[in-house]
């Protein structure tokens, strides 16, 4: 009997923090860069690339998490979810995120396509990231990438800009990459 007690005690006790757990993100706000998103239906990065014949050109908000931030200036990000993988751009460089991005859920809103670049390009991308794994000079050819160019970025538990990033951006500063 004291058994039956015992199990009771620890379901419960399993159930309130497992229930609770979630609470503990909703206090967490997204942050908002450039645009406010306005489509209302977020669609995962690994069904927006598996569809994404049916949604080239149209407006799109997709959600991943953050792998990659341009640690040059923050232009650029590489979002991934269910094994895929889109790299993200800002329309216009008309806006930047925070070099700390990575491991952050992201929704970005913009347009979808595939897209070929030069292994110049593909290679000066690599020089701007701070992951080891990626390195510049084992990338040859042209590059195909999924690419979304984002009107509107919403980053969960985003931060503004640093003042030194904004430096950089401006001009005004140097940056080491070690962010």
């Amino acid at each position: 009997m004291k058994f039956r007690y015992f199990l009771s005690g620890i379901l419960i006790i399993v159930v309130f923090f497992g229930c609770n757990s979630g609470d503990r993100d909703e206090g967490i706000e997204w942050y908002n860069y450039g645009d406010v998103i306005t489509e209302p239906e977020v669609i995962p990065v690994s069904h927006a690339v598996e569809q994404l014949e049916d949604l080239a050109g149209q407006p799109v908000v997709v959600e991943g998490v953050i792998n990659q931030v341009c640690q040059s200036r923050g232009c650029w990000m590489v979002v991934e979810e269910g094994g895929k993988t889109v790299r993200v751009r800002f329309a216009d460089y008309g806006f930047f995120v925070p070099w700390e991005s990575a491991g952050k859920t992201v929704r970005m809103q913009g347009t979808m396509k595939k897209e070929t670049v030069s292994e110049e390009v593909a290679r000066h991308w690599a020089e701007e990231t701070d992951d080891p794994a990626v390195k510049p000079e084992d990338i040859h050819g042209d590059q195909e990438v999924i690419m979304l160019m984002a009107t509107a970025v919403s980053i969960k538990g985003g931060t503004p800009l640093s003042e030194e990033q904004k430096l950089v951006i401006e001009g005004d500063g140097d940056h080491n990459h070690t962010h």
